[in-house]
């Protein structure tokens, strides 16, 4: 289970490529959540990321759109704040893409392998 972070604030000029970039990824989609972390206090550029989440949602990429209106702690802090989704507790791996980066469609499946998730209930 893998939950993707993107943070952005104002992204007009790559917000598609990035949100595209990492809806392309080769991950099972039951087992990947895309949150597009948006911290843009400009109007025009919530409603474009937000409409580009949207029409990827309708594509079937499991994706949500979260803004903040209180941007407390910039980027890290817009970090923290969608880590305390209730959701974020089920996901074993978190992949963090800034807004101008597109990873390859690969890029799971040839990281993920290399992490191994121990229990540490069992761990003395």
């Amino acid at each position: 289970m893998v939950l993707v972070q993107i943070p952005m604030c104002n992204e007009k000029e790559v917000y598609q490529q990035s949100i595209g970039a990492v809806c392309n990824l080769n991950w099972p989609k039951s087992k990947i959540l895309i949150q597009v972390l948006d911290d843009s206090d400009d109007p025009t550029a919530q409603l474009l990321i937000k409409d580009e989440v949207h029409k990827w949602k309708r594509d079937g990429a499991n994706i949500v759109y979260r803004h903040r209106v209180i941007r407390d702690g910039y980027k890290a802090g817009n970090l923290k704040s969608a880590m305390n989704c209730s959701y974020a507790k089920d996901y074993e791996f978190v992949a963090i893409f800034d807004a101008d980066f597109q990873p390859s469609p690969d890029f799971l499946t040839r990281t993920v392998s290399h992490f191994k998730v121990i229990d540490y209930v069992h761990v003395f």
